[in-house]
């Protein structure tokens, strides 16, 4: 109903009188329908009606002695009237979504997601040789088409979306996997630290340590160089070497050590407030903009920051925006017992041996010893001492 009255046109009036109640009721008897009815006073009212009854109203008002007055007009008619009074205004506000649409037809931009090895710029060129470019008609776009023709052109996609919404068409494509290619230059396994033999596996290649050896860094584990042994009527002889890329596994139990240490009583400043001042730097001159022309601290640090706004490659305003942060600095004091400073020291002792430890490793064993001096100081001293079984092998190639 609302929406036939919008369409047909109805307005708010205000109806005042003392006979309001016979008002209503012969309007109502003669088939004119209210809405949004509300008293204002004792000898006024508001109510809505549609534009075709107010005619009728006039006459059933002048009858009961009432007076009412169009307070709203609401609806098509009176959105048309006002449409006809502002030909110019209206009439660009239509050319120019006439124009939006127009041109959201055609597609402006092509965008490329999920290439890593194909160049974006060639999947553009295959898909506009499909039709799918900059200024077609996104009617004229055959998904299926662009898709079909990508996927003969480049051989290393193996599947191709294309999606036109508005004016952005995507293009997202899957690569194959390429096979992976392993090196089959000669090559050495070395160990890469200090450390003892503990387990050897010997896949390719020749060993040249055994289990329980002590071993160190950059020393030859497993040879490239396997040299064979051929029996003759003189016995067994070596015979021409072979160079293969050696492989195995070498685990070997590796000792790290780490310090730490921690102050019975400790003195020092952290961050507090932070107080920020901009300022606008024009040639040498800065211009303060905002915030406090000096630091508001006692004792602080300044954090400085600028940028050049509008900057287009060589071009721009010669304008520089400068941010100075001044932070507070407040000073603290802690005081630690002897057992709460050994426990802080064997932390950080453990943080100094685990930032060392490979990924993939067994720790064996843990010793945490503390260091004393002759002379008494404010200081314990933490010393942690780790056996670990981890690889100790890497493959480095050579030449023959």
């Amino acid at each position: 109903m609302r929406f036939i009255s919008y369409l047909r046109g109805y307005v708010s009036l205000v109806v005042e009188g003392r006979a309001l109640e016979r008002f209503i009721n012969m309007a109502v008897s003669r088939g004119i329908k209210f809405w949004d009815v509300a008293r204002l006073d004792k000898e006024r009212l508001i109510l809505r009606v549609r534009l075709g009854a107010v005619g009728s109203l006039r006459h059933i008002a002048r009858r009961t002695a009432c007076s009412f007055k169009v307070t709203e007009k609401m609806g098509l008619p009176f959105m048309i009237w006002s449409m006809r009074k502002r030909k110019a205004l209206y009439g660009g506000a239509l050319f120019f979504f006439a124009v939006l649409y127009f041109l959201s037809s055609f597609v402006w931009s092509v965008e490329v997601h999920g290439a890593k090895r194909t160049d974006p710029a060639v999947v553009r060129r295959v898909a506009a040789e499909a039709g799918l470019k900059t200024g077609t008609l996104r009617y004229r776009v055959r998904e299926t088409e662009v898709e079909q023709l990508i996927m003969e052109k480049l051989p290393d996609i193996a599947w191709v979306g294309v999606d036109v919404q508005g004016s952005k068409a995507r293009v997202t494509i899957a690569e194959k996997k390429l096979p992976v290619r392993f090196p089959t230059t000669p090559a050495h396994v070395v160990a890469r630290k200090t450390g003892l033999v503990k387990e050897l596996l010997v896949l390719e290649g020749q060993p040249l340590v055994s289990e329980g050896d002590t071993v160190i860094a950059g020393q030859v584990l497993i040879s490239g160089v396997v040299v064979p042994e051929e029996v003759g009527e003189s016995g067994t002889v070596p015979g021409p070497p072979v160079y293969v890329r050696a492989k195995g596994l070498v685990r070997a139990r590796v000792w790290y050590q780490g310090y730490g240490e921690a102050a019975l009583l400790e003195k020092g400043s952290r961050d507090g407030k932070v107080a920020r001042t901009l300022f606008i730097k024009t040639g040498e001159r800065e211009i303060r903009l905002v915030g406090p022309r000096q630091p508001p601290f006692r004792s602080f640090k300044v954090r400085k920051t600028s940028k050049r706004p509008m900057q287009w490659r060589n071009f721009g305003v010669p304008v520089e925006l400068i941010i100075k942060e001044y932070v507070e600095l407040v000073p603290y004091e802690t005081r630690r017992s002897r057992a709460q400073a050994r426990e802080l020291a064997e932390k950080r002792a453990r943080s100094a041996v685990s930032s060392s430890l490979p990924g993939q490793r067994l720790i064996l064993r843990q010793n945490v010893e503390e260091i004393r001096t002759a002379q008494p100081e404010g200081l314990v001293r933490v010393r942690l001492k780790a056996e670990v079984l981890e690889e100790i092998g890497v493959v480095k190639d050579f030449n023959p």
